[in-house]
């Protein structure tokens, strides 16, 4: 059990760092994705989802990815960008106050309250009792949203589709393929041709 807390705290470590990485010059884009990362880990501190093999791991391990996602495969980083990134599934669970909506519009940016303010709405549809529907109303919200949201969308959704690798959750791999192929591969055709491949890919490393 050690060893396994160890090596989640290890990739947040290392993950946080990779993050720093790029801006470790500008110490103004270091303070900020240091607050976004704190305000992430804070609120994501007792949430949990599943990795490869089915393996349990602190959702702020997959916020991170996403980020890194962005940053060094998509080759769309900015600051501002990294902290959206940090902060797009602050709602996942719950709502978010007024108060920590005003702090990231100070602190963090206008992409990053952008992108929370979008993932508040986005989250919500998960309440529809359909599948289908559910997914049909959160592309027409994407489909109305900018370059800045379809991209945080589409890293989001590669690292699902490679958190799924080797799972045994058959239902919810057919599921998902099925989803990345009508929808979002269309998306990322029009948007990014490096996430295009990557997406494609993993769809097919995905059994």
């Amino acid at each position: 059990m050690d060893k396994d807390n160890n090596n989640k705290n290890s990739f947040i470590k290392t993950g946080f760092s990779k993050l720093l990485r790029p801006f470790e010059n500008s110490m103004n884009d270091v303070e900020k994705i240091s607050k976004a990362f704190g305000l992430a880990l804070r609120v994501h501190s007792d949430m949990t989802r599943k990795y490869q093999y089915d393996k349990i791991e602190p959702q702020i391990n997959h916020s991170i990815r996403v980020a890194l996602i962005l940053n060094e495969e998509m080759k769309e980083g900015d600051s501002e960008l990294v902290c959206a990134a940090l902060v797009h599934d602050l709602s996942i669970k719950h709502d978010i106050n007024k108060e920590t909506k005003d702090y990231i519009k100070a602190e963090l940016g206008e992409k990053a309250f952008k992108t929370v303010s979008f993932f508040s709405k986005y989250y919500s549809q998960e309440r529809t009792k359909s599948e289908e529907q559910k997914i049909e109303k959160q592309f027409n919200m994407i489909k109305q949203t900018d370059s800045l949201i379809k991209n945080i969308i589409l890293a989001e959704r590669l690292d699902d589709l490679r958190s799924l690798k080797n799972s045994r959750r058959k239902d919810k791999i057919a599921r998902t393929k099925e989803e990345t192929q009508k929808y979002f591969i269309p998306l990322a055709e029009s948007i990014n041709e490096k996430i295009l491949l990557k997406l494609v890919i993993a769809l097919y490393e995905l059994k």
